[in-house]
């Protein structure tokens, strides 16, 4: 996650120590990396998104970890020290005893989050909630009542979700927005902008679209790169317009890391006394960090090195713990992605920025490409900015 608030403005939320500080603190160190770890609690879903990376369905995969074993999983985190674990689905709270597992997370002293899309969120789930110290709740919306309903595969679901919003409001929980942009709702971009200023949401999460899941169908519909592009700078532009009007609202990008070159390009042009500490921070971020510092979980205690590649799996909880998984490293792609920079194309390679994209998303790569080290296509840097020569792009 890329915080442009932060980066452009200097305005902080209080998670930065989550986004920068544990990078550093293991680097230093020589431990191995503690990852933010997202777990799927469940493959159920209520809604049938058409972006949808985890293929979520009507129905709970087969033998999906039990009770007992999840709260055996949350204690092998506790001790192995990750950050934070974000609870994530499917719908998590389609699953009987979601807000025993994050419950128990809190107790034992995990900062735990909750992904959803908010439909569940009734006024008992909202009292829950709020009683489990939650440190954020993030809701997917998808654009305007019409546009949200026909991704999201159900009518109604727009409102449903906004009621789901007001309650988590009402009780103090922070709030987040969820929004994948597509050539399907990019114009509803400056929509979902206007409702976070209007409706007092504190943060808003801009995802790029990763070709997982279902996502990877519906590819066809993703910006091509100059869009991209443009997208990027007028989330910006709105990001300066915001703070500069006094607003508190955090927003991020996820899911391509070509936007870190672009905050420090603007940075560059428009506020250059900002550019070193953005530059720093960036650069001891390292770029994407799939592998290193974001790990995912699936239903069934499958492990994969970000929450994009349910296809490949580089362990299973009920075999070994999780930590044991992560800090031996023994597949091969793990132990690529932590140390990935010679593995990576030659573009990427001689790029000015790699240290601060490190090759972008690999699931992306794979699903366009079939080669998980290819290029992603999603870069939308010229070979200028990217101190590119043109004979090593035509090698490419």
């Amino acid at each position: 996650m890329l915080n442009l608030s932060h980066l452009l403005c200097g305005q902080r939320s209080g998670s930065e120590e989550l986004r920068y500080g544990h990078v550093r603190t293991a680097r230093s160190s020589g431990d191995p990396p503690r990852p933010v770890v997202v777990w799927a609690l469940t493959q159920t879903c209520n809604l049938k998104c058409v972006h949808c990376y985890a293929s979520a369905a009507s129905a709970p995969a087969p033998d999906e970890l039990s009770l007992h074993e999840g709260f055996a999983l949350l204690e092998d985190l506790k001790a192995f020290g990750v950050p934070a674990v974000l609870f994530s689905g499917g719908e998590p709270l389609a699953r009987p005893d979601a807000l025993q597992l994050i419950g128990y997370a809190r107790r034992i002293g995990l900062n735990a989050t909750l992904s959803t899309n908010g439909l569940l969120i009734n006024d008992r789930m909202a009292d829950s909630l709020a009683d489990l110290d939650l440190r954020y709740v993030g809701i997917s919306l998808d654009g305007r009542k019409d546009v949200h309903d026909k991704l999201r595969g159900m009518r109604g679901a727009f409102d449903g979700t906004l009621a789901g919003i007001r309650r988590c409001q009402e009780r103090g929980l922070k709030v987040g927005l969820r929004f994948t942009v597509h050539a399907l709702n990019l114009q509803d971009l400056d929509f979902i902008f206007d409702f976070c200023l209007e409706q007092g949401i504190q943060r808003l999460c801009v995802y790029h679209l990763a070709y997982a899941g279902r996502g990877n169908q519906f590819r066809r519909y993703d910006l091509e790169p100059n869009r991209s592009r443009s997208v990027v700078e007028r989330i910006m532009h709105r990001v300066v317009q915001a703070i500069s009007e006094g607003h508190k609202l955090e927003v991020l990008t996820v899911a391509n890391h070509a936007d870190a070159a672009m905050a420090l390009l603007w940075l560059e042009r428009h506020r250059p006394e900002r550019l070193e500490e953005a530059d720093r921070l960036l650069r001891g971020t390292g770029g994407n960090r799939s592998g290193c510092h974001i790990a995912s979980i699936g239903p069934r205690g499958s492990v994969h090195y970000d929450q994009f590649s349910w296809h490949y799996a580089v362990g299973n909880v009920r075999r070994e713990p999780f930590s044991q998984i992560w800090t031996e490293a023994r597949d091969p792609r793990l132990a690529i992605l932590r140390d990935r920079q010679a593995h990576l194309p030659a573009r990427c390679r001689a790029c000015r920025f790699l240290t601060v994209c490190n090759g972008n998303l690999r699931t992306r790569a794979e699903s366009a490409t079939g080669d998980w080290l290819a290029l992603d296509p999603a870069c939308y840097l010229d070979s200028e900015e990217c101190a590119t020569i043109e004979s090593t792009r035509v090698s490419e």
